[in-house]
């Protein structure tokens, strides 16, 4: 007797059905015999099993293929059993989970929409330690190829400490409590903290832990107490004194927990890095009142062109303290956007466009709209000069950021050059009609331009920076700043056109009064809008 089956062609749109958890494959499509063009990528090879793996299946970014299908797991290459859960958000567009032998152990599609890219968290069990690999099942079209359990790279898990169970009385809160730091002291690992005797009672408010990874690495675990936007810091010092040591900070700002790399300098100035140049990040969160980060740490290192050697007798220190900028670089940010997003806004637009506007006021023996240019332009020299001190202070003179990194100082630096020159450029300006007038109008306008137009991009380049924390609703308010700079221009040039047509009619109108009115009341809103802007930028440095 034979028995004959037949497999259905049937399309799921909305994800892989649990049928599928066995094969992974399709019940559409055709098997491709091509190599497939997606992949599976992550964002890190090596984790601990308390951390959190983003999975991310593409196209190469150097072709135009997109899928409309997917289903991906984890295995444990040892025993090849389905492991790990991965964490979607339920309002994702493109993917969700599926429960294939568990909970949450399976990921697909949730429409059949073309993608080109999909990211997604995933976690190990508690306690897992081995290698794991993903596989996945790519579905370019519901009538096209498709590729089963593409294999992907493996990523090796360390078996971290277990996690406490700490009750709670929030049903809905699913934030991962901290780890315990104090399990393994004195066995597996090393503990220093504060105060002392606390780790006995588990009562410490700041403490460190220390242990090998392998022979290249440490593993350190910061935690303490916090109450808001505070950091813990660990540094590491050939003396018992703080200067020119190498600290890594365990921080909350704004609500989120993050870690950075930072160097003390000899006069003490902290200097802190724009990212883990020597360190890993390999968890970071914070609970109730208490802030925990852990990473991946080399032995021997260098840190602001000084050579560390753990191997070596070192002296650990801690600290805590509140984050947040430093009032000087508020007040470097606020000057600036001061100068440049409002004062020299309105200045370059009174020579230009204001000369035959209040014809006969004048201020002092001067025309009054010389008098707004240079009042404007004074005052963009002087908190530009101000600003320029303030930050140079700030950090300790120049910073030892490539310009690739970070093009944001040298930009400043000569955005400062240009306008502290304006004025002297315009003390040894000719008489109106001298024969050469005309070479230092251009030139004066150039450099005040070309200053205007850096000052504008350094403020943008400022928003990426981490130091500044601004938000991203600064790009919209720059933006928006832009357009109207740009639109007061293209409506007075109109408006100055249209009007030296009306003069050459009637010549013997009065030149102040032909379209000076239309011209006050588009620089009078003009002024009202960027000022309203700017105050934003300003309230976003304060705030942040």
């Amino acid at each position: 007797m034979f028995c004959l089956s037949q497999n259905v062609v049937v399309a799921y749109p909305s994800g892989a059905p649990t049928s599928a958890c066995v094969s992974m494959q399709p019940g559409h499509g055709t098997a491709s015999n091509v190599a497939c063009p997606f992949v599976t990528i992550f964002d890190k090879t090596e984790m601990f099993s308390n951390g959190t793996l983003k999975v991310t299946l593409q196209a190469p970014t150097s072709t135009t293929k997109t899928f409309k299908g997917l289903m991906v797991m984890g295995f444990d290459k040892a025993t090849s059993a389905v492991i790990g859960t991965f964490k979607i958000s339920s309002t994702d567009q493109y993917s969700k989970t599926l429960d294939c032998s568990q909970y949450d152990n399976a990921a697909t599609h949730k429409n059949n929409n073309t993608k080109s890219s999909i990211s997604m968290d995933w976690v190990p069990p508690q306690g897992f330690g081995g290698d794991v690999e993903f596989k996945t099942t790519f579905l370019e079209d519901e009538d096209s190829n498709f590729w089963v359990k593409e294999l992907s790279e493996t990523i090796r898990i360390t078996a971290s400490e277990p996690l406490p169970t700490i009750p709670t009385t929030d049903s809905a809160n699913t934030e991962l409590p901290i780890p315990d730091p104090y399990v393994g002291c004195g066995e597996t690992k090393g503990c220093i903290a504060t105060p002392a005797e606390c780790i006995a009672t588990k009562t410490c408010s700041m403490m460190t832990t220390y242990k090998k990874f392998d022979n290249a690495n440490l593993v350190l675990e910061i935690y303490g107490e916090i109450t808001g936007d505070q950091y813990v810091a660990v540094g590491f010092s050939t003396d018992s004194k703080m200067g020119s040591d190498s600290v890594v900070e365990c921080l909350q700002y704004r609500d989120t927990p993050k870690t950075y790399q930072s160097y003390n300098t000899p006069d003490r100035n902290n200097i802190r890095l724009t990212n883990l140049q020597v360190t890993e990040e390999m968890s970071s969160m914070s609970v109730d009142g208490y802030i925990y980060c852990s990473v991946k740490h080399p032995i021997v290192f260098k840190n602001s062109n000084q050579d560390f050697d753990l191997n070596q007798p070192h002296y650990i220190l801690m600290a805590t303290g509140t984050t947040g900028k430093g009032v000087l670089k508020q007040l470097h940010g606020s000057f600036m956007v001061i100068a440049w997003l409002m004062a020299a806004s309105v200045g370059v637009l009174m020579p230009r466009y204001m000369k035959k506007t209040w014809v006969g006021k004048q201020f002092m023996k001067k025309d009054l709209w010389f008098v707004c240019h240079r009042g404007m332009m004074v005052l963009v020299w002087t908190l530009t000069v101000i600003a320029f001190i303030i930050i140079f202070v700030d950090v300790d003179g120049w910073v030892s950021e490539s310009v690739s990194e970070n093009p944001h100082p040298l930009i400043g630096c000569i955005t400062t050059v240009l306008a502290f020159i304006q004025p002297f450029m315009a003390l040894m300006r000719p008489m109106p009609n001298a024969p050469n007038r005309y070479i230092f109008n251009w030139a004066h306008m150039l450099v005040g331009y070309s200053a205007h137009i850096l000052a504008i991009t350094c403020i943008f380049l400022a928003v990426e920076m981490e130091e500044a924390e601004l938000p991203y609703e600064t790009y919209w308010i720059l933006t928006a700043h832009i357009c109207c700079y740009v639109g007061a221009h293209l409506l007075l040039t109109f408006l100055a056109r249209r009007n030296t047509t009306v003069r050459d009619v009637f010549k013997d109108a009065p030149r102040d009064e032909t379209g000076s009115l239309g011209r006050k009341l588009i620089v009078s809103c003009y002024i009202c809008i960027v000022v309203g802007l700017g105050s934003t930028v300003i309230a976003f440095i304060a705030g942040a």
